[in-house]
């Protein structure tokens, strides 16, 4: 059944970038796409007129870098006995040991955990990032099973990688390849091809992601310099630091995601603008992990705001972002955590060919309903003032995929909440048990 017509009346149409602020102005929605905005705009036969009372609208909010896998450890119990003591123990105690713990209904229902999460919070796709060693071959289309069943957008990718032998190396390889092939015409799917550092692939490994990138066309999501041991240990054991071994493969392009970039040198930093690869800061986790301070304000104008599987409040992640970056003598200011925080569109258009991040006729209706009624002037040059110092996910009303409500006046419009969480925490439970 085809998605009915939707005129929305009597909104404050907001853009993040170019920060636009139009009240009293009504918006249509015909199948997927926008299809006019503006104050003398009238609703036609057929249309569902819904009056939003000066309720914001804007574009939906996307996680730029994401860990689904991740959405059944909250409350996990840690080690305790021998805790890790730095990031790569951290690494082979904690997160290695889950994901080599989940099998494909674990993988599903952190899926459907983390995409009812982030629906509430206003997030209307995400960028996905995963890793399940035990249960490689179909293990996305048990994320996509998850993220489908709330109705969200994603581009997804298996995280390959050596730690657990070729064998599963070549899985992975494997599993992004067959999942781009699959979904190539999917309205709401993309694939990259996932890796999970420098540090952790050999020269065998990464030339077959290479050939992977080349043969699909997809850009490679991969973790970069989020701790120092990334690159010492690709120089004791590869022989050349993370970025040279990328850039000898041809991997450093415009559909390139690189995640943390922490401790990358200001050449390298360089080095990647010229290439036009997208950088994703996620601020949070860098302080969770203490890893250091990303240099997120020289990263320049192709970076994106990811949570790294903390969860899918990026509103949260942005407002972190922006009070971890004032503590700096460069600071982050909030025009930076703004442009991060659309920054994800760009991807989404590379992937998607469609126009994101707009409320302009032709723009991929993937919306947001904010109810905001601001204490003082709300204008497009105090916009970003509000979202740092008073936006959460609190005020979200309503959120609308592909011109369909995926959560509407506070209530999943696909599924049973209560049943859907009753799953996802006897699903963590069992996981636990196997930890």
């Amino acid at each position: 059944m085809s998605t009915p017509n939707l005129f929305l009346k009597n909104v404050t149409a907001v853009t993040l970038s170019p920060a636009s602020v139009r009240r009293g102005v009504n918006l249509r929605v015909s199948g997927e796409l926008v299809s006019g905005l503006g104050l003398d705009l009238s609703p036609e036969p057929g249309d569902e007129v819904m009056d939003l009372h000066g309720a914001l609208v804007m574009p939906g909010l996307v996680v730029g870098h994401h860990h689904l896998y991740s959405a059944l450890a909250r409350g996990m119990p840690f080690p305790s006995a021998d805790p890790p003591k730095n990031f790569h123990e951290t690494l082979q105690k904690i997160w290695w040991r889950l994901d080599r713990a989940l099998d494909p209904e674990t993988n599903y229902l952190s899926a459907l955990a983390g995409a009812l999460d982030a629906a509430r919070f206003g997030v209307t796709a995400m960028v996905d990032h995963h890793a399940s060693p035990s249960a490689v071959p179909g293990s996305l289309d048990e994320i996509a099973r998850g993220i489908g069943e709330v109705g969200l957008r994603a581009i997804l990718c298996y995280e390959v990688s050596d730690r657990d032998g070729q064998e599963v190396a070549e899985a992975g390889i494997q599993e992004n390849l067959r999942f781009q092939r699959s979904r190539a015409r999917d309205p709401l799917l993309r694939g990259m091809i996932g890796a999970h550092a420098s540090f952790t692939i050999g020269d065998a490994t990464l030339d077959a992601l290479a050939r992977a990138c080349a043969d699909t066309g997809a850009g490679l999501h991969m973790h970069l310099l989020e701790d120092a041991v990334d690159r010492t240990m690709s120089l004791e054991l590869h022989g050349a630091d993370p970025v040279t071994r990328l850039a000898r493969r041809g991997l450093l392009t415009d559909r390139t995601l690189l995640v943390h970039g922490v401790h990358l040198t200001p050449n390298e930093i360089q080095t990647l603008g010229e290439a036009g690869v997208f950088l994703a800061h996620n601020a949070r986790s860098n302080m969770n992990n203490r890893v250091g301070a990303a240099p997120v304000a020289s990263f320049g104008d192709r970076v994106v705001l990811g949570t790294d599987g903390i969860d899918g409040d990026i509103m949260a992640e942005a407002r972190a972002a922006f009070f971890r970056g004032r503590e700096h003598s460069s600071p982050v200011d909030l025009g930076l955590v703004t442009r991060m925080l659309t920054g994800s569109n760009a991807l989404l258009e590379s992937y998607f060919g469609a126009r994101f991040g707009h409320l302009v006729e032709g723009a991929v209706a993937d919306l947001v309903v904010l109810d905001y009624d601001p204490p003082t002037p709300l204008e497009a040059d105090n916009l970003a003032g509000h979202l740092g110092f008073a936006w959460g996910a609190h005020l979200v009303r309503s959120v609308m995929v592909a011109g369909s409500f995926v959560y509407r006046d506070r209530a999943y419009t696909r599924l049973d909440p209560a049943e859907a969480l009753g799953r996802t925490r006897a699903g963590a439970a069992a996981l636990w048990r196997k930890l």
